[in-house]
């Protein structure tokens, strides 16, 4: 939970705006590695924490349609 934490307080939902290619590629990066941790926390019986996160950090959660991390 503490390395989701801490991808979770570098991620940026507006990396996929980002005019920088570096900068997109880095938000990519952070995105795609949040998504597998979270799937494999799930797996672990660690969904609760999981939810809890999500909670805390709504900019997490995908709009309909879109493709954030914890879509």
């Amino acid at each position: 939970m503490d390395e989701l934490l801490q991808l979770v307080r570098q991620y940026s939902p507006f990396y996929q705006m980002a005019d920088d290619s570096r900068t997109w590629h880095r938000g990519s990066q952070i995105d795609n590695r949040i998504r597998a941790l979270v799937k494999r926390l799930r797996a672990e019986g660690h969904g609760r924490e999981v939810d809890t996160l999500m909670a805390e950090h709504p900019s997490l959660i995908s709009c309909p349609g879109g493709a954030n991390a914890l879509a």
